[in-house]
């Protein structure tokens, strides 16, 4: 179930922090995308194969995910 008490009034602190999570998470998905599907990073990273590329891709939603989560279980 979703936790709405997130929108209610916070501290400036509280409020700057939601926001640089919320940014972050943006952050790490974008960077997770574009791990998996924007080629010209793999002519970059030409040293790490096709399927580690994905896999950090991966690995870096997945992590968006959980500081989501914990985000949202913060008081």
């Amino acid at each position: 179930m979703l936790n709405f008490d997130i929108f209610k009034q916070k501290s400036p602190k509280q409020r700057f922090l939601l926001i640089l999570g919320l940014i972050m998470f943006v952050f790490y998905v974008v960077l997770g995308l574009a791990f998996v599907f924007y080629e010209p990073i793999a002519l970059r990273l030409s040293t790490i194969p096709e399927w580690g590329r994905i896999a950090i891709g991966i690995f870096l939603i997945i992590y968006a995910f959980v500081r989501l989560l914990s985000l949202g279980r913060r008081d």
